[in-house]
């Protein structure tokens, strides 16, 4: 995937950014047509072949901000500001939560391997060895690969003791691990949307920006703005993705105008609870192994895709799920918006009665900006009695959701765990190994994002810095008995 800090991360906080300033100063309506202008102006050098396409492609940027389906409403004569004033009176469908922009996808050709001139023509020879369909010949003492008998296996690349040969990947499609990125006639990108299971890795990769999040961040700020009760609930891996502590985060949510916030790892330490009583039967009754259930992404992957599995995933809630139910309970009137680095979340919150939105920690950061709230000006604010769930605070974490089960079950209770530390192509198909080939454990943490939550698309700040920011707060507690996946399946 794409690094985080680039260009196009850049514009994106930037339009989302002036965006809400518009919005809070009551000019959104009148002046959203001027925004392409403000962030490309004409003395801007362009990055694409003129400025009048890059303005084109802020415009597509706005409108999936404003939660707008471009695949489905694109009206290229209609101005931003009838699509405002079309938001503002009615919220749009939030599903699906992706959408693509074929004016901005640079239709790339199929990913192939090429033979570049770090080629020394040497004796050896490993690529015309190794290669199954003999598809290399040399030329004036280079070798070349005949495309058109090219299976793309790899193996040249492999064994090139000169690191000669270069795989040339499609970003999105190479992201996707379960094969949902296609192109049209056209050659524009597509989603297989019955396929997709929301991770947004396909957006997170493409250099172009041509997949995009549709946001939900205008009906949040709508309510915020008409003094509505509004509960923050944020998630375990927001601590380390701004600069400052989990108490000066706090305050700035509610200088902000959030009315109250509570941490998710509230509702972690009852899934932790829920799902050690259920690992629990499992294992005196011999039903064999269980999976977590607290990713959205790899629910919805077991619904779409591993229907197998459906029955030995936990039945808990999520921790949102449980937090937002609590929220409703203390507070019946509240509006509950949940806070994290995920957009599949945003699937889960818009089929859950208890959960009013979903935005992520960019959006969140944007919308500081906008109001001009610095977290680390802020004096923190009381977090309450965590002692509960503080360890729940590692949910953000691979293995951290295994180590709450684990630390929660019978003392005497000894059971085999295995992380599924992000799900790429290949884990993916592993995982439909699993219907033949039960792994030989008892629970399988999943985490579709490597690294865990704060891996997420929706974050701000690379892993390895907000493990350095979150302190004390950075590592899970080791599980005993941790297996590895897939040095399982190769002893099989």
């Amino acid at each position: 995937m794409l690094e985080l800090n680039n260009q196009y991360t850049l514009i994106k906080r930037r339009i989302q950014t002036e965006v809400l300033k518009q919005f809070f100063d009551d000019t959104l309506e009148r002046d959203a047509d001027k925004i392409p202008f403000v962030i490309i102006p004409k003395e801007r050098i362009p990055n694409r072949c003129c400025i009048y396409k890059e303005r084109a492609m802020i415009r597509y940027r706005i409108m999936a901000l404003l939660g707008i389906n471009i695949e489905q409403y694109d009206d290229e004569m209609k101005p931003l500001s009838e699509y405002v004033k079309e938001v503002l009176a009615k919220d749009t469908p939030p599903l699906p939560i992706l959408t693509t922009i074929s004016t901005a996808c640079s239709s790339c050709p199929p990913d192939r391997y090429l033979i570049s001139d770090a080629c020394r023509g040497c004796f050896a020879r490993p690529c015309l060895a190794n290669c199954p369909k003999d598809c290399i010949t040399f030329i004036n003492g280079q070798a070349h690969i005949q495309e058109d008998r090219c299976i793309r296996c790899g193996k040249c690349k492999e064994v090139c003791p000169f690191h000669a040969v270069v795989h040339i990947p499609v970003p999105c499609e190479e992201a996707c691990p379960v094969n949902a990125i296609k192109k049209n006639e056209a050659g524009y990108v597509e989603i297989d949307y019955a396929h997709c299971i929301s991770c947004g890795r396909c957006a997170m990769s493409c250099p172009f920006g041509a997949i995009v999040e549709r946001s939900g961040l205008i009906p949040v700020v709508k309510m915020i703005k008409a003094g509505v009760d509004v509960t923050a609930m944020i998630a375990p891996s927001i601590e380390g993705q701004f600069p400052g502590t989990l108490g000066q985060i706090k305050q700035a949510l509610l200088v902000s105008g959030f009315t109250r916030v509570i941490e998710v790892s509230q509702g972690a330490e009852v899934t932790s609870n829920h799902e050690a009583e259920e690992l629990t039967r499992k294992k005196e009754n011999g039903e064999g192994y269980m999976t977590t259930s607290c990713c959205p992404a790899y629910m919805e992957m077991v619904d779409k895709q591993l229907p197998f599995l459906a029955g030995k995933r936990s039945s808990a809630r999520t921790p949102m799920g449980y937090s937002a139910e609590i929220c409703k309970r203390d507070f019946p009137e509240t509006k509950t918006i949940f806070i994290g680095p995920c957009l599949a979340k945003k699937v889960e919150g818009a089929m859950s009665t208890d959960v009013d939105g979903v935005i992520t920690f960019s959006e969140l950061a944007s919308l500081f900006m906008a109001k001009g709230v610095d977290v680390r000006e802020m004096e923190s604010a009381d977090l309450g009695d965590t002692a509960s769930f503080e360890d729940c605070r590692g949910f953000a974490l691979t293995t951290g959701v295994a180590s709450c089960v684990v630390s929660r079950l019978k003392e005497g209770l000894d059971v085999q765990t295995m992380p599924i530390n992000g799900v790429d192509k290949r884990m993916f198909r592993m995982m439909k190994v699993w219907e033949k080939r039960p792994p030989e454990v008892d629970l399988i943490e999943v985490m579709c994002c490597e690294g865990g939550c704060i891996n997420g698309p929706g974050t701000i700040v690379k892993p390895s810095v907000a493990l350095r920011l979150r302190g004390g707060n950075n590592a899970a507690t080791p599980v005993k008995s941790m297996r590895d996946p897939l040095k399982m399946m190769e002893k099989k």
